[in-house]
């Protein structure tokens, strides 16, 4: 680490930097997603420029949160750029301290930034978002259907204008769309109960779940009927258990191993929640590469020239970066390639790539 002077200074120039280009892109998102809301809001009953502004406000921080890396790279190449401009790093490094001595105080804000991110900020977005994502569900239609993963299996509800079903099954076999062990409640108008029907299995079929085997206990309760089979008009479908659930985003990294724990055990796929969650922990490891980058692009003497060049290359290799996170991800997701290399590859290799062009640049 350089003097504690020049390391506030350094520090100072990065963060500057970063929160500005930060303010500003999350300026822009909180224009675009507010008008996006004006929109829906105009399509609902009830619905609100107050309606608008809650959903983007609430979204905000989720969006955010996908910024991070952008803004580390280029308000990095914006604070070294102005010091290598002033002739300050050429000054710094005359006076014997070396590239990494001087990329010390930029590096350790990029891994605690990332540290904070999904220790404490992520939370909170991830939470803000699965409400806003409630809230507009529950403005979007009356004709709606709910899945969560709990211990004791899948819940699922639909609920329409003049019913409800609750249904609960121990686990799903995706093979056969059907759902194992289980108990359906049936509420009519203003929630009043109907009926309770147990089955061993349940096949969705279209807009029909069809249990097999199924005892019927009606709200008097005093007999139980047996039908082999018993049928329930139903909106839920066997994608509806991929789609309905959760979504990833809204979940933190203190929630993603419980439920990844309870979705295997209800036989639904973890794919997409496994990489969320090795995607987050790889979150300091991709800050800290977004710094080596831009040092690696914008720390070259200026009496070399060619500064614009390596400014364009510079954006080139961020934008490059997203690209390969993407593929990568999605090679993930199709299970083509191991979860875990999936989600830290692009971090691991924007690093390996930076620390060697700096050591290029450091030794000759």
């Amino acid at each position: 680490m350089p003097p504690a002077t020049l390391f506030r200074y350094i520090a100072m120039r990065t963060l500057i930097g970063v929160g500005a280009l930060m303010a500003i892109l999350t300026s822009l998102i909180l224009l675009i997603d507010l008008i996006e809301n004006m929109r829906f809001a105009g399509k609902v009953a009830e619905g609100s420029f107050g309606l608008a502004l809650g959903l983007t406000l609430m979204r905000l921080p989720s969006l955010a949160l996908t910024l991070f890396p952008f803004v580390f790279l280029f308000g990095s190449i914006w604070a070294f750029n102005q010091l290598n401009r002033r002739s300050e790093i050429s000054v710094m490094r005359s006076a014997g301290l070396s590239i990494w001595r001087l990329l010390g105080p930029s590096s350790l804000i990029a891994a605690v930034a990332g540290l904070l991110i999904i220790t404490i900020f992520d939370p909170i977005s991830s939470g803000l978002l699965a409400y806003a994502e409630d809230l507009k569900s529950d403005k979007e239609d009356s004709d709606r259907s709910v899945v969560s993963v709990l211990g004791d299996g899948i819940w699922l509800r639909q609920r329409d204008a003049t019913s409800q079903i609750i249904i609960n099954a121990r686990n799903f076999d995706a093979e056969r769309a059907a759902l194992e062990r289980v108990t359906v409640w049936r509420f009519g108008p203003e929630s009043v109960f109907l009926e309770r029907i147990d089955a061993a299995e349940a096949f969705l079929s279209g807009k029909t779940l069809e249990l097999h085997d199924a005892r019927l206990k009606s709200i008097s309760g005093q007999q139980v009927h047996r039908t082999p089979i018993y049928a329930i008009q139903t909106v839920l479908t066997a994608a509806d258990l991929h789609e309905r659930v959760a979504s990833p985003e809204t979940m933190s990294l203190w929630q993603l191993p419980r439920f990844i724990v309870l979705a295997d055990a209800a036989g639904l796929p973890t794919t997409r929640y496994h990489i969320r969650f090795h995607s987050l922990s790889a979150t300091p490891l991709k800050l800290l590469a977004m710094v080596l980058i831009a040092a690696a692009f914008s720390l070259r003497p200026v009496r070399m020239g060619g500064m614009l060049e390596l400014l364009i290359l510079s954006i080139g290799a961020g934008f490059l970066l997203y690209i390969l996170s993407e593929i990568s991800t999605a090679l993930g997701e199709a299970e083509l390639a191991p979860v875990a290399l999936a989600a830290w590859a692009p971090a691991l290799i924007a690093t390996l790539i930076a620390v060697t062009a700096l050591l290029h640049l450091e030794d000759g």
